[in-house]
C-alpha cells in the first residue's frame, strides 16, 4: 500500500509524517496511529486484504492493533474479517476510536457500525471514493460495493486506469470476465497477468487453479492449487478444492473402469 499519511504521537505532541510515496495533491484518508510500524503493519494487511488473503491480513492487523489498541483504521479492517460477538467488539472499538479522527476515519469506522444496511454502506464508499480519489484501498473498495455487476464493470475498469500497479484488480477484472460474461478466454488473461503482478503471495496461484477448475482442467487446476499452499500453507479454499479434486478424479476412475 502506498500513499497513506499517518500520525506518530511523541511525548505530548503530535507530529504528523507523509509516506514517502505521498505527493502533494494527492488526496489520500490520513491513517492516524501512534506507531510507525503499526501503520507498516496495517499496510501489508491491507495488500492481503485487497488480494482476499484474508488469514494473513488478519495476523497483520492485530499486530497493528496490539501496538496500538486505538488504531482505527486497523479495528474496522477487524471488524470485517470476524464475526458474531467478535465482530461486534471490534466495530464497537472502531466507532469509539474515530470520536477525535479525521472525518474521512469517522466515515470508514461508521461502515461497521452493528445493522448498517448494503445501501448504507454503498454510499459510505462512495463518499470515501469522492474524499479520497487517490486511495487504492478505498477505490477498490468502491469497485467491490457497486450494486450490479454492470456497475462494477464500469468501475473496476476506471480503477485499472487509474491504479494499473494494484495487482488485485487483475484479480477482479479476472472473475468479472468469468463470472459475467462466461469470457474464459479473457479472464484467462488477467489472471495470468495477476499471476505475473503478485507471484509471491497465495492468492494469485489459488485464482488460476480456480480459473482451471471452472473450464475443467483439473491436472492444472491441482497444479496450481498446490503452489497456492506452498506460498501459505494454510490457505483453506486451496486445501477445501484439492479434496474436491481429489473426489472428481476418483468418481472417474471408477466410471473408467467400470467401463
Amino acid at each position: 500500500m502506498s500513499g497513506f499519511l499517518f500520525l506518530v504521537t511523541a511525548a505530548n505532541s503530535q507530529i504528523q509524517t507523509v509516506s514517502q510515496k505521498t505527493t502533494i495533491g494527492k488526496k489520500t484518508m490520513t491513517w492516524t496511529t501512534k506507531s510507525a510500524k503499526a501503520k507498516e503493519l496495517a499496510g501489508q494487511g491491507a495488500d492481503h486484504f485487497m488480494n482476499i488473503e484474508f488469514p494473513q491480513a488478519y495476523e497483520d492487523f492485530q499486530a497493528a492493533i496490539e501496538l496500538d489498541p486505538d488504531f482505527t483504521v486497523a479495528l474496522v479492517f477487524m471488524a470485517n474479517l470476524t464475526t458474531g460477538e467478535t465482530k461486534k467488539a471490534f466495530a464497537e472499538r472502531a466507532i469509539k476510536s474515530a470520536g477525535k479522527k479525521t472525518e474521512g476515519e469517522k466515515l470508514f469506522a461508521s461502515s461497521v457500525a452493528l445493522g448498517i444496511t448494503p445501501e448504507a454502506n454503498r454510499e459510505i464508499a462512495a463518499k470515501l471514493h469522492d474524499m479520497f480519489p487517490d486511495g487504492s484501498m478505498l477505490g477498490l473498495n468502491y469497485v467491490f460495493s457497486r450494486a450490479t455487476p454492470a456497475e462494477q464493470f464500469i468501475a473496476a475498469g476506471d480503477y485499472l486506469k487509474k491504479f494499473p500497479d494494484e495487482a488485485c484488480i487483475y484479480n477482479v477484472l479476472a472473475y468479472l470476465y468469468i463470472q459475467e460474461k462466461k469470457d474464459t478466454a479473457t479472464a484467462k488473461t488477467y489472471f495470468d497477468k495477476y499471476l505475473q503482478m503478485h507471484p509471491d503471495g497465495c492468492n494469485s496461484y489459488d485464482s488460476m487453479g480456480e480459473y482451471y477448475f471452472m473450464v475443467g482442467d483439473m491436472e492444472n487446476s491441482e497444479k496450481y492449487y498446490k503452489l497456492a499452499l506452498e506460498k501459505y500453507p494454510f490457505n483453506s479454499s486451496s486445501v477445501d478444492k484439492l479434496k474436491e479434486i481429489k473426489t472428481i478424479k476418483e468418481k472417474n476412475k471408477s466410471k473408467g473402469a467400470s467401463n
